[in-house]
């Protein structure tokens, strides 16, 4: 069988955009997508919010998963932390934010890296096992921010972020109790071609070990009608599947999604001890959550159906 690579992307159902790359021969590939064979997914969990969120990121616990959190953004730009039942959901921060990244960090507090309004960097790292989140020390070349490119990694020790001049930086990053450091190890011009900005995208995937990872980065969609596409990355089988999020037992699917973010992070075992899939419903505050392994199987299951049984 072949590795299985994902790429799970919010796009509009018209058109879908995959963009992102530090390199500037590299133009966003629009996708037409109105033929696409579809898929079904049934919705794992959902979680009814008090919050319109706009945006998410996970910061996971490799010692404890229970604990893992998530960070919700909402369309004011306030930070909230809380956990995939969606309790309790505790303010972070200070003022707004315009972008946030979550690190995967192991036997680690768990730390996210928020953008405010001015374009300035902050961290935050996790201060009990209630999500409570306090400020770090932030120690690092000035950049003004405008968001956090993922096509890198969330392991804690990397991560891209794009400038307003549409220059991309890739920092190290060193964390030493409180103390964030960020060193600039290089750094790239990047599209900045404004139909790229936007659309949501997250890809998962299997490397020749089996062990996941993650990429989510973020561009501006033209529509209010957009929908969940899925497919398998090889080199020679470039396939696609519109994905519809059905209705489970007891949580309702979703048809409108107006952000999606993923990780491979285990977070509390069962059916997301290889990660999750959090689409973010853009009529209703509520997130509906698809178990990342189940997604793989549903892929596989449609790259290559069973063989009909000769009459």
């Amino acid at each position: 069988m072949k590795k299985l690579t994902l790429l799970l992307t919010a796009a509009v159902l018209t058109y879908g955009l995959v963009a992102c790359s530090d390199k500037s021969t590299d133009a966003p590939a629009l996708i037409e997508t109105k033929e696409l064979p579809t898929i079904d997914m049934v919705a794992t969990h959902a979680i009814d919010l008090d919050i319109s969120v706009s945006q998410l990121t996970f910061v996971p616990n490799s010692t404890a998963p229970w604990l893992g959190r998530i960070i919700l953004m909402d369309e004011a730009g306030h930070l909230y932390s809380t956990d995939i039942e969606g309790r309790d959901p505790k303010p972070v921060g200070s003022g707004t934010y315009i972008d946030i990244f979550g690190l995967a960090r192991e036997n680690a507090a768990g730390v996210f890296l928020a953008i405010t309004g001015n374009k300035k960097i902050e961290a935050f790292i996790k201060s009990d096992d209630d999500g409570n989140f306090s400020p770090m020390i932030y120690s690092g070349e000035n950049i003004d921010a405008l968001s956090f490119d993922l096509i890198s990694n969330n392991n804690g020790n990397s991560i891209k972020i794009l400038d307003n001049r549409g220059k991309f930086y890739t920092v190290k990053i060193v964390i030493n109790s409180k103390v964030l450091e960020a060193t600039i190890i290089h750094s790239a011009k990047s599209i900045t071609d404004e139909t790229s900005r936007g659309t949501n995208v997250a890809s998962v995937g299997s490397d020749i070990s089996g062990k996941y990872f993650s990429v989510i980065t973020n561009t501006f969609g033209k529509s209010d009608k957009n929908g969940l596409i899925i497919s398998p990355l090889w080199p020679t089988d470039p396939l696609m599947f519109k994905a519809n999020i059905k209705n489970g037992l007891s949580v309702h699917g979703v048809d409108n999604i107006k952000y999606v973010a993923s990780t491979t992070s285990n977070y509390g075992g069962g059916a997301y001890a290889d990660g999750v899939l959090a689409l973010v419903d853009a009529h209703e505050d509520r997130i509906v959550f698809i178990s990342m392994s189940y997604a793989e199987r549903q892929l596989l299951k449609a790259v290559n159906p069973p063989e009909e049984v000769p009459q």
